[in-house]
C-alpha cells in the first residue's frame, strides 16, 4: 500500500475510489476450442469406439441366371441326351423331361408302336408331343429322340430355343450302350454310324453348341452344359 492512502486510512479520511480499468474489446476471431478424440474420451480400461461409417446401400449378389426357355438337347441314339439332361437339369434346379418317356407314357413301348402304326405315324405323334413340351413357359431340358429332327416342324420350333448336340463315336456307343435295350445295335452294329452320318446335317442345322461325351466325365460335362446354358440368350429375331 502506497504512503498517502497509509496516510489518509490513518487520519481517518475516506480513501479515494479505484479508477476503474477498461474492459478488453472481445476478440474478432473465435477461439478455437480444442476437442478430444474419441480415443481420449473413453475411459480407460474399455476398448476404444469405432467411428461412425457412413452407411453404404449394398447391392444384392443375384444367384447365377437361369435360362429363360427350354433347352433342347438332340444327338443320335446312345449319345447321353437323358443321363447328361437329368445331371444339367438338376445342376440348374429345373425340371427335366424327356419326349420318348412322354410318348411311351401315352402310347407304350416306342418299338411296339413302330411294329403296329409305322415310322410315318410315330413321327406324327412325336412332333405333336415335342410341340406341347416347347409350349411349356419357363425354363427347363427336354430331351429329343434321335430321329426328332427328321421332322421339319420340329426343326422349325428349334429355332427359337437353345440346342445342345451331344456326339459320341459308335466305339464308344457300343462299349457302354445297353445292347440289350438297343435291338437295333444288337443286329446290326454299324447301324449307329451309318444313321448319325445320315443325321448329321440336321443335328447341326438346329444346333448352337455341341459336345462330345465321349471326352469327358459326365460331371464335368453337367457343370459346362449348365454354365453354358445360364449365359446363352437367342436371338430368335
Amino acid at each position: 500500500m502506497s504512503g498517502s492512502r497509509r496516510a489518509q486510512r490513518d487520519a481517518g479520511l475516506p480513501a479515494p475510489a479505484a479508477t476503474p480499468q477498461p474492459k478488453p474489446s472481445p476478440p474478432t476471431n473465435p477461439i478455437p476450442i480444442p476437442t478430444r478424440s474419441v480415443e481420449s474420451a473413453t475411459p480407460a480400461g474399455q476398448p476404444a469406439s469405432r467411428a461412425p461409417r457412413s452407411r453404404r446401400r449394398r447391392r444384392r449378389r443375384r444367384g447365377p441366371s437361369l435360362p429363360d426357355r427350354t433347352v433342347v438337347f438332340v444327338g443320335p441314339m446312345a449319345a447321353g441326351k437323358t443321363s447328361l439332361g437329368k445331371r444339367v437339369a438338376r445342376e440348374l434346379g429345373i425340371p427335366f423331361v424327356d419326349s420318348d418317356a412322354v410318348i411311351v407314357r401315352g402310347h407304350g413301348p416306342i418299338t411296339a408302336f413302330f411294329e403296329t402304326h409305322g415310322e410315318a405315324e410315330f413321327r406324327r405323334i412325336e412332333a405333336e408331343v415335342i410341340a406341347a413340351e416347347l409350349a411349356h413357359p419357363g425354363a427347363r431340358i427336354l430331351a429329343l429322340g434321335g430321329g426328332a429332327v427328321l421332322t421339319e416342324s420340329t426343326r422349325i420350333l428349334l429355332r427359337q430355343h437353345p440346342v445342345v448336340l451331344l456326339t459320341t463315336t459308335q466305339e464308344a456307343v457300343l462299349r457302354t450302350a445297353n445292347i440289350a435295350r438297343r435291338p437295333l445295335l444288337r443286329d446290326d452294329p454299324n447301324a449307329w454310324g451309318r444313321i448319325f452320318e445320315e443325321r448329321r446335317p440336321l443335328y447341326e442345322e438346329v444346333a448352337d453348341v455341341t459336345y462330345r461325351t465321349d471326352r469327358a466325365t459326365k460331371e464335368q460335362l453337367a457343370r459346362r452344359v449348365a454354365q453354358w446354358a445360364r449365359s446363352f440368350r437367342k436371338d430368335t429375331a
